[in-house]
């Protein structure tokens, strides 16, 4: 059939009548089907106002929202990175970077996850937990540190926390100290943060006199007794590895400030070396199991 035989009067009734023909058909099934259409969205409906739904949406959401990996170093200037890197937070910087030598940037190398580093230089366990909240779990709450309410965007999965060697120097008690750590651990695992607390380095050169070497050690000891077992805590020993001694004379808690281990910085014979700090960080990330 050529062009002009389709366009043909004849044709077109031809099928103007199968198609009303074929419509009365199809119409007639459709409304057959409205009932079996319609069931999933009257059975969607019956499910907003069942009674169970609500658990059922909030233990969606709750899969929904789980915590994003992420990590903060908390502490003095072990944890900012000193003498060789000063912290965000020490400059009012918060957007300022670390590098390679700083133990936040060796552990976002390493769990392949980002870590905040708010570390400061000087400070105590008394000033470590003033800005505790703000500065590790996220909550909004202003210390009065010139740093303002909120220092991360969200919760951490994971908090380090370091101190406990300039409250030694300050004659800040071994109780105040413990108490202090034991406060900051338990606070973690309120908000489900997973808590690593290391232990504490040595004395440096002439810093500290024998008493408040003995406290050191004291310290160290009531943190390898398990203490903080029952707040959920992993203790890490960095203790050793500043007391590594690759040289002769270095004994586990009584580094005698003439012999130090390369991870030690000649400079101070207290705080890392990179190296040092590089090797603090691999310690948490296997000791932790991060």
């Amino acid at each position: 059939m050529n062009i002009a035989g389709l366009l043909s009067a004849d044709f077109l009734k031809l099928v103007g009548h199968n198609f009303r023909k074929d419509r009365s058909m199809y119409l007639s099934t459709f409304c057959k089907c409205i009932p079996f259409l319609l069931l999933p969205l009257i059975t969607c409906e019956c499910r907003k106002t069942d009674p169970w739904q609500p658990k059922v949406e909030a233990t969606r959401n709750h899969k929904t929202n789980l915590q994003i990996p992420g990590g903060v170093c908390i502490g003095n200037s072990i944890i900012a990175g000193h003498p060789w890197r000063y912290s965000g937070l020490e400059l009012n910087s918060l957007g300022y970077p670390d590098s390679a030598g700083q133990i936040s940037y060796e552990l976002t190398r390493l769990t392949k996850y980002a870590w905040s580093n708010r570390g400061w230089g000087g400070q105590t366990t008394v000033q470590i937990k003033r800005r505790f909240l703000r500065d590790a779990i996220g909550d909004s709450s202003d210390p009065g540190d010139g740093r303002g309410a909120l220092t991360l965007r969200r919760k951490p999965s994971c908090v380090v926390i370091e101190g406990g060697v300039n409250d030694i120097q300050d004659h800040i008690s071994l109780d105040t100290i413990k108490a202090n750590l034991a406060w900051m651990a338990s606070v973690c695992r309120r908000n489900q943060i997973r808590c690593i607390v290391l232990n504490c380095v040595g004395q440096g050169y002439g810093v500290y006199d024998q008493d408040q070497i003995g406290q050191i050690s004291r310290l160290n000891d009531w943190l390898a007794d398990r203490a903080l077992d029952s707040v959920g805590a992993t203790v890490v020993d960095i203790n050793s590895i500043w007391n590594s001694g690759r040289y002769k004379g270095v004994s586990v808690y009584g580094n005698d400030n003439v012999h130090f281990s390369t991870l030690v910085n000649p400079g101070d014979g207290i705080h890392f070396t990179r190296a040092g700090y590089d090797s603090v960080a691999d310690a948490i990330w296997r000791v932790a199991g991060l």
